[in-house]
């Protein structure tokens, strides 16, 4: 059995010293856990739930069944002469609003929190998406509540 000898440097060189040593695994750990970091935060930003639209929330609707859906929109100040525009699915109208699918109004929108209860009632259809978009000056800002339709079985039926 041959014990092994250190390699010795070519001559006119001299062999790294340990505070040498020390400085460079010091570097190629910082160089590496760098490398890591860029790698995992680069994963998650690219996640497919990073790049997922946000939940909408599901409101059911039995047919011919009346049911209120309360929409909230808050506001850090008041704000005069907001334009109020709601949008339905096809086969959803608001209660006593036949036919009607784009329902319109101005109005102020106070500072916190701001309630608008609607009364809708599903004629038909599968439902879809309620679109109720809120314009002030040059910015608007659009909610999306997504709207299923089911069929209740009547228990004399």
């Amino acid at each position: 059995m041959t014990e092994s000898t250190p390699e010795k440097p070519p001559p006119g060189v001299a062999p790294p010293t340990p505070w040498q040593r020390i400085s460079a695994f010091a570097f190629l750990g910082a160089f590496g856990l760098t490398i890591l970091t860029v790698i995992l935060t680069g994963l998650a930003v690219r996640s497919p739930a990073a790049r997922r639209a946000p939940e909408t929330q599901l409101v059911t609707l039995e047919v011919a069944e009346p049911r209120t859906v309360n929409l909230l929109f808050t506001s850090r100040a008041q704000l005069d002469a907001v334009r109020f525009t709601v949008d339905l699915p096809p086969g959803i109208e608001a209660n006593g609003k036949a036919g009607v699918r784009r329902i319109s109004w101005s109005g102020p929108l106070a500072a916190g929190n701001n309630l608008l209860p609607l009364k809708l009632v599903a004629r038909a259809g599968a439902g879809g998406q309620l679109a109720a978009q809120l314009q002030h000056g040059g910015s608007h800002k659009t909610f999306v509540v997504d709207i299923a339709v089911g069929y209740a079985l009547k228990a004399n039926e």
